[in-house]
């Protein structure tokens, strides 16, 4: 007697999405489980030959199983449509079926007779509710009708057939599932380290695509810059494209689920009203049939969707629309992951302001030279905040009208020459009266916006800008400027992070006044230095110079030559102006003619030396 037993489960068991039943050979055990219970039940009612019809199902199983027919038989049963329909006609009721006469039948009456047996029992395979079959036996050995004990043998046969075909199936659900779990654990595993979102959100789409058999899985995030936009962050399948970053508006299915929150699951991609595919329509997404988009939320926030679709026609669709729970954890994992990139982000951010916060802070503690103080603080306060452009502007105590340019830089500027001067005009003058801070997320369009000439094309394309204060001791010092391009994906960051930076500001304001404490205790070093002087002047030099002059009227006495004492007059003249000078440079006024007026108080009535005064 010869057999057929074509192999029981998914044509390719190497192809991702098919019923994957672990090892090999458990579908090929299932088969020949099968083919036994098939041959059992042709030799217990003596039947020429026999077949199993496992039916398609949700979970791709598909055989038949024959026994008594040639290869070339069964190859014939397989093929004619008609038959089936026949035989799946027969068991409509869910009950067996008896036919003694099979070519009296009705429904066989277009049917050619060599297509058919001449008696028939077929056997619904059910177990409980679910349906997984037909079992067919033709023909008793004897020329005689099937009977009632016949039936009965037959339909223990077929519940037995049922258990081994619904075991089959539950233990391919189960590895499906623990392929499932397993992928979410990697996806899990990956919040141990760092995450890099790119190659994370790579993995997560190649993975759904290997377990669920899906054709297509994208990524699709939110542009935090520009909620109105998403971006493509990874594609798998379809030639993996758009490629990475390709932005495109948030509109159709997408936008769907991000506004409601809830997955979408649509049977015919191209069939849904929903499906917007945009300018660039990515032709290759025709070819989808079931298509889900899942939500990638956290509470509070959606990062973007998951977007999976499988082949019209797919084996694996009807399995993937069965494991919706399993496929929304999927997902959920993945918004995880997105949500340790986002807060790995943030932490890195917040270590990089306290970095250089810190490096500030450093400079505080030595000798600090404004410009290049102000400078350092820019190059930090760009390359934390993501900034386009960023300066610091002093008001100048001795002219009103004007201010300081320190640093300007960025946005494709020229550097500002060292001391440039502007006017003191505008949101720039109102900071510095006020004292209160200006943020705008259109700071062109700000009333009192009106930067120099050579400012404004850089400054016409920023978004969000900030004119901040730099304040200290109550006194309004100057003003940090800091502004981000329009689009730029760090000004949402930097909007929420306006204290931090005004912490920034406050630190240059510091420094500020560093430079200020700096230059007052060197004056008061000079002038420390200058008193020490005058001490030794007075105490020393005074003196000399009096005990000099009193040896210049002694000598005096000596001669009494006209000449020698006119000359010693004017000697004396001399130093007493001298004495004057210092005395002067010393006390700071000229009111000391009662200590210097030795030289006047010896001279006679006519100007000239008294000698004897001397004595």
């Amino acid at each position: 007697m010869a057999s057929n037993a074509d192999r029981f489960g998914p044509a390719s068991p190497s192809s991702p999405g098919h019923e994957d039943s672990g090892p090999e050979d458990a579908g090929q055990d299932l088969t020949e489980t099968l083919q036994q219970i098939v041959s059992t039940a042709c030799e217990l009612v003596s039947a020429r030959s026999g077949a199993l019809l496992v039916t398609e199902s949700d979970w791709n199983v598909r055989e038949l199983v024959t026994c008594g027919l040639t290869d070339e038989e069964s190859s014939e049963v397989a093929g004619l449509p008609r038959l089936h329909g026949l035989l799946e006609l027969l068991l409509e009721s869910e009950q067996p079926v008896r036919l003694n006469s099979l070519r009296d039948h009705p429904t066989a009456h277009h049917l050619p007779h060599h297509e058919l047996a001449a008696t028939l029992l077929a056997v619904p395979v059910h177990l409980r509710d679910a349906a997984y079959g037909h079992l067919y036996l033709a023909d008793k050995a004897d020329g005689q009708d099937f009977t009632a004990a016949d039936e009965q043998t037959v339909v223990a046969l077929g519940s037995a057939a049922a258990l081994a075909i619904e075991n089959h199936r539950l233990l391919g659900q189960e590895q499906r599932r623990q392929r499932w779990l397993e992928g979410c654990s990697e996806l899990t595993s990956l919040l141990l380290d760092e995450v890099d979102l790119a190659a994370t959100t790579r993995l997560a789409t190649r993975r759904f695509r290997e377990i669920s058999g899906a054709e297509y899985a994208a990524v699709i995030l939110v542009d935090p810059a520009d909620p109105d936009q998403l971006v493509y962050q990874a594609a798998a399948g379809l030639a993996d494209l758009p490629a990475p970053g390709t932005r495109v508006p948030r509109r159709g299915l997408a936008a769907a689920v991000l506004d409601s929150g809830e997955p979408i699951v649509t049977d015919r991609l191209l069939d849904d009203p929903r499906f917007d595919p945009g300018p660039d329509p990515h032709e290759d997404l025709s070819v989808l049939g079931l298509t889900m988009v899942l939500p990638l939320a956290a509470p509070g926030q959606q990062f973007g969707v998951l977007f999976v679709g499988w082949r019209r026609d797919s084996p694996a669709a009807p399995v993937a629309a069965r494991e919706g729970e399993l496929v929304r954890t999927f997902a959920n994992h993945t918004a995880l992951v997105l949500l340790r990139v986002e807060a790995q982000e943030a932490r890195n951010r917040r270590e990089r302001w306290l970095e250089a916060a810190a490096e500030m802070a450093r400079l505080l503690l030595g000798e600090v030279d404004r410009d290049e103080a102000m400078r350092l603080l820019v190059d930090h306060l760009r390359e934390v905040s993501g900034a386009d452009v960023a300066g610091v502007l002093l008001a100048d105590p001795t002219d009103p009208g004007s201010v300081f340019v320190v640093v300007f830089e960025g946005g494709g500027l020229v550097p500002a020459p060292p001391d440039l001067r502007i006017p003191r005009a505008g949101l720039l003058a109102r900071v510095l009266d006020t004292g209160e801070p200006v943020v705008s997320d259109d700071y062109p369009n700000e009333p009192g916006h009106d930067p120099p000439a050579a400012w404004h094309n850089a400054l016409a394309a920023v978004g969000l800008g900030m004119m901040l204060p730099l304040t200290t001791d109550g006194e309004v010092l100057g003003t940090l400027f800091v502004a981000w391009r329009r689009g730029s994906p760090q000004a949402p960051l930097a909007r929420e992070e306006a204290v931090r930076i005004q912490i920034f500001a406050d630190v240059a304001a510091l420094a500020l006044q560093r430079v200020r404490t700096q230059g007052d205790r060197e004056h008061l070093a000079v002038l420390e230095e200058r008193d020490r002087i005058a001490l030794e002047m007075r105490d020393v030099i005074v003196q000399q110079l009096f005990g000099v002059s009193l040896r210049l009227r002694s000598a005096g006495g000596l001669s009494s030559e006209p000449v020698v004492r006119q000359r010693l007059s004017d000697v004396l003249d001399d130093l007493d102006r001298t004495s004057r000078q210092v005395r002067s440079a010393i006390f700071g006024d000229d009111d000391h003619d009662d200590h210097d007026g030795y030289a006047h108080a010896h001279r006679g009535a006519d100007g000239s030396l008294d000698v004897n005064g001397a004595r």
